[in-house]
């Protein structure tokens, strides 16, 4: 995997898990939701695909991207959530959707990849709109989650706008594949680090009856 394809994959990750937190408003079945995920999925095999045949150079622009994308998500998150919860759901598939199609462009997956990278968007769609289920009864209001969520994740699309331009002129061929130390491999830890944070947050927070 190249960076922009380890990008391209944690961009897949978050927004898939913010959309599904989004979507546990509407208290869909699991009928429907697998049917959603699932179509989003295939948008996204779609998009992946097509953007691969695109030959345009957009990396010296990308730490403005990502400054763009933590604004937008930071815009939705404090208009739309509380205003209108459709409006931030349109809003941030608007954006996933235009985040394939601007990483994609810049990397070359083989077909393989872009089914992997489809299947991960239904599995993260599907098994996180699950846990929302249980979320929706904590003590702390569910909007609340929300938030906590898409305010970490614009931090992070904050961080990968200032460290863009160091991360794509490193000579990876100092680190050690067999140790996993390269940057995005670090990156992607730090992802599923703050995931995990979260949810032993919000178990913490109702074991404690809500009052931390």
């Amino acid at each position: 995997m190249d960076l922009m394809g380890g990008y391209l994959l944690i961009i897949l990750v978050l927004f898939s898990a913010n959309l599904a937190l989004l979507f546990g408003n509407n208290k869909l079945n699991n009928s429907k939701i697998a049917i959603l995920s699932l179509s989003y999925a295939i948008i996204s095999f779609a998009l992946i695909n097509i953007s691969s045949y695109l030959n345009v150079n957009l990396l010296d622009y990308f730490s403005y991207i990502f400054l763009i994308l933590a604004l937008i998500i930071f815009l939705i998150l404090f208009y739309g959530i509380k205003r209108d919860i459709k409006l931030s759901i349109y809003a941030s598939s608007a954006i996933f959707f235009i985040s394939i199609v601007l990483f994609a462009s810049q990397t070359e997956l083989m077909f393989f990849d872009s089914v992997i990278y489809s299947l991960l968007v239904f599995v993260v769609l599907f098994f996180i709109y699950q846990l929302s289920k249980l979320l929706i009864h904590a003590k702390r209001p569910y909007a609340v989650i929300i938030s906590e969520f898409m305010c970490l994740f614009s931090i992070l699309m904050f961080i990968l706008a200032l460290t863009f331009n160091s991360t794509i002129n490193l000579d990876y061929t100092m680190f050690n594949s067999f140790l996993i130390l390269t940057p995005l491999y670090q990156l992607m830890y730090v992802v599923i680090g703050i995931v995990v944070v979260i949810v032993i947050g919000v178990l913490l927070n109702e074991s404690n009856g809500g009052n931390s």
